[in-house]
């Protein structure tokens, strides 16, 4: 129950107490897995706070400090494993009003947590840059919310993964004292508070590099063997002098999901694989997919216009989406794939467990080679069943990075700053208010 005194000491800012707002405002898609709705479902803040600032913030997190208050942060509210849904009720930070773009310069740009990640995109592209990456949820999701929550997206397959060196340039963030701090993390500090669901610091402004902007083109190329269509997603990540935003491959049934394409857009019993590619390379890419035995089926500039849904919407976490929409009984799996042996374990994974694993790899960056990471959809049963399929797969040298945990570390190599976030959250967050119960190392600490 919040303390009255604790209310009366946030006096003049924008407060949120409705029970129903409450409960909607605390959910992200968690329910996309069975195991999370079940443990997430009815949770939530008892009260919103909304900051126009950051000294806003900072009042805040002094008073939840002095109160010792949970406090948890929203973003865009787009994530799929409960990162921001509060366990132990508390504070919500909705970071909406902190939303703008302090500036955009030389390649780089500096936007506070609450600008949505289309908006950064855009107003970048007015100056002649744009996004490396964005998750597909790029129209919802904020800036901080990504940094805090997200690891890749769309534009991974040229640039890589958020946690590489480089992807992120600095975070501000607040910390969660009686006299908090505004601590500005850069090079490998950043570790600190990157993906770390908020647990370590608020980021409350972001600077992020940029990309020259350019001119995309959306494919579809169609293939009937699915091994095959494995082999060109792999060949065209490889193909160094074309220039790619997207590379996503998806095993039929999924496509017979996907509603708003033209008529023989998504063949019946095809294998597809989505690109965007720069304008000045798309021929290239045509060459290859009638080399390697495909069609093309869809060919079209990319633009963001009412109508017209990106092909990215398709992809990374949306494919689960689109299914969802149509099938409620679905859920889905995380995995990351072994480098150089990505292309046989995926052929063979999509052999062992055909419809019921439905085989969905996006093609990224990874340690500096082509590799692959899969959101494949699972006709969910059973718990034990799914725990079965995953330990199939890991003999097959395919590891889990478990959606179906809200717990930190369990989603595996994308928390390799786990020792230096738990270390800045023993100086940042000494009562352990920030989103409590997510890191499982301070919490056995």
């Amino acid at each position: 129950m919040i303390d009255p005194d604790f209310k009366a000491v946030l006096d003049g800012l924008e407060l949120v107490d409705q029970p129903v707002l409450l409960r909607q405002r605390s959910r992200d898609f968690y329910w996309y897995s069975p195991i999370l709705k079940r443990e997430l479902d009815g949770k939530a803040a008892e009260l919103i706070v909304v900051p126009h600032s950051v000294d806003e913030v900072v009042r805040v997190a002094a008073a939840c400090a002095r109160f010792r208050v949970p406090l948890g942060v929203r973003g865009g509210a787009t994530g799929n494993y409960g990162q921001m849904v509060p366990l132990q009720g508390g504070v919500l930070l909705d970071m909406a009003r902190l939303d703008r773009t302090l500036w955009i310069d030389k390649g780089r740009g500096r936007f506070e947590a609450g600008v949505k990640l289309a908006d950064a995109d855009t107003l970048a592209q007015q100056q002649g840059w744009e996004l490396r990456m964005f998750p597909s949820t790029r129209r919802q999701a904020t800036v901080g919310g990504y940094v805090s929550g997200g690891a890749a997206g769309v534009g991974s397959i040229r640039y890589g993964q958020l946690r590489d060196a480089g992807s992120v340039l600095a975070l501000k963030v607040v910390t969660c004292e009686e006299t908090p701090r505004i601590v500005e993390l850069r090079g490998a500090d950043i570790g600190k508070a990157l993906h770390a669901y908020g647990t370590s610091g608020i980021v409350v402004e972001v600077e992020l590099p940029l990309a020259p902007a350019y001119a995309w083109v959306e494919m579809i190329a169609t293939f009937d063997d699915f091994a095959v269509a494995a082999h060109f997603a792999q060949a065209l990540g490889e193909s160094d002098g074309i220039f790619l935003k997207l590379d996503s491959l998806m095993a039929w049934p999924l496509p017979r999901y996907f509603m708003g394409f033209e008529d023989g857009a998504l063949p019946e019993g095809k294998h597809v694989v989505f690109i965007m590619v720069a304008a000045s390379d798309a021929g290239a890419v045509r060459c290859l997919v009638a080399e390697r035995g495909g069609t093309v089926t869809l060919d079209r500039p990319y633009r963001e216009e009412r109508g017209q849904v990106p092909l990215y919407e398709y992809t990374w976490n949306h494919t689960t989406l689109q299914v969802l929409k149509i099938d409620k009984t679905v859920s889905y799996l995380q995995t990351v794939f072994p480098i150089d042996a990505n292309i046989d374990a995926l052929i063979a994974s999509h052999e062992r467990f055909g419809e019921e694993v439905m085989a969905h790899a996006e093609f990224q960056r990874r340690q500096g080679r082509t590799n692959c990471s899969s959101l494949q959809v699972l006709r969910y049963t059973t718990d034990e069943r799914l725990w079965q399929i995953v330990a199939e797969l890991e003999t097959l040298g395919i590891r889990l990075s478990n959606p179906h945990s809200y717990i930190l570390e369990d989603k595996g190599a994308r928390v390799l700053s786990a020792d230096l976030q738990l270390e800045f959250k023993r100086e940042s967050d000494p009562y352990g208010l920030l989103n409590p119960g997510k890191m499982s190392r301070w919490q056995a600490a």
